[in-house]
């Protein structure tokens, strides 16, 4: 009988005694999903301190898509968002995303817009609560200008100082530049959430949990989660779809290379066949 994980993460400190390797990484979207919907703890820490604010603010969250953790997941599906209300009014997506693919600011934007449209039949637009969308992405959004931590919202573009709403932002931790954190993202623990998902190993995870009481409850949990056979068989499942994914967008990057060397190749067969032509012209 498979078990009920809903907010079961009770702390314990076997993890204490490991070395070595982790089994599975943070940046394993499921149990990134799985740590987020067992530990409610750590997801509270986890929004406040994305958010910039308090612990003491977040109130109240739900998570408003539970899966059932240990099945099978569709391997069609690649995104295993987190969707929580916060305090029962704002809606805040939150994702692990480890491969960069095409489309990617599009849907995140598809995303965010459809949180956004909340409101019921009868409804006064004032009513409408934030929506937010959280991505920690291994990867850098913009190579041309990389940042550890981004919020974008809906601005006056002549004068970015002026908001046109504050109920619409995405936020953005890229997981590659953790050096490039702010005093403000240190002061809300950012970079230490950055650092947790990135650790290779128990020993990194260890030191980091020394740091503050809560910290120590995830790694605790994520302990607990990478020891049940069920759910690090859908976590190893979920690496497998990933490495599949990387090799196929891999396959289709060098594919378009190879088109794209075989159209230069043509164009200079026609034009050297062009000049021979010419000069066959002049010779006449």
């Amino acid at each position: 009988m498979k078990k009920d994980y809903k907010h079961e993460m009770a702390y314990r400190d076997d993890w204490k005694k490991l070395t070595g390797s982790l089994p599975v990484k943070m940046t394993n979207d499921y149990l990134f999903r799985a740590l987020l919907q067992t530990d409610e703890k750590t997801l509270k820490a986890i929004v406040a301190s994305v958010l910039h604010i308090s612990i003491q603010d977040v109130t109240e969250i739900v998570v408003t898509n539970p899966i059932e953790l240990g099945e099978t997941v569709d391997s069609k599906e690649l995104h295993l968002d987190v969707s929580v209300i916060l305090n029962d009014k704002d809606k805040i997506n939150i994702e692990m995303q480890a491969s960069h693919y095409e489309g990617w600011s599009d849907r995140t934007l598809i995303y965010l817009c459809r949180s956004f449209d909340s409101l019921n039949h009868g409804q006064d637009y004032s009513e409408v609560h934030r929506a937010i969308q959280v991505s920690f992405t291994d990867f850098t959004l913009f190579p041309d200008a990389p940042e550890f931590f981004s919020t974008y919202m809906l601005i006056n573009k002549m004068k970015s100082t002026q908001i046109y709403s504050d109920k619409l932002s995405i936020i953005n931790i890229d997981l590659t530049n953790v050096e490039l954190a702010v005093e403000e993202d240190r002061k809300y623990g950012v970079d230490r959430w950055a650092k947790i998902f990135k650790a290779d190993s128990w020993e990194d995870l260890k030191m980091l949990a020394t740091e503050d009481k809560t910290t120590e409850q995830a790694v605790s949990s994520i302990w607990q989660l990478t020891e049940d056979r069920f759910i690090r068989e859908e976590m190893l499942r979920r690496e497998d779809n990933e490495r599949e994914y990387r090799y196929l967008l891999e396959q289709a990057e060098k594919a378009k290379k190879v088109d794209e060397l075989e159209q230069t190749v043509s164009e200079q067969e026609k034009r050297i066949a062009e000049l021979e032509a010419l000069l066959a012209e002049k010779d006449k």
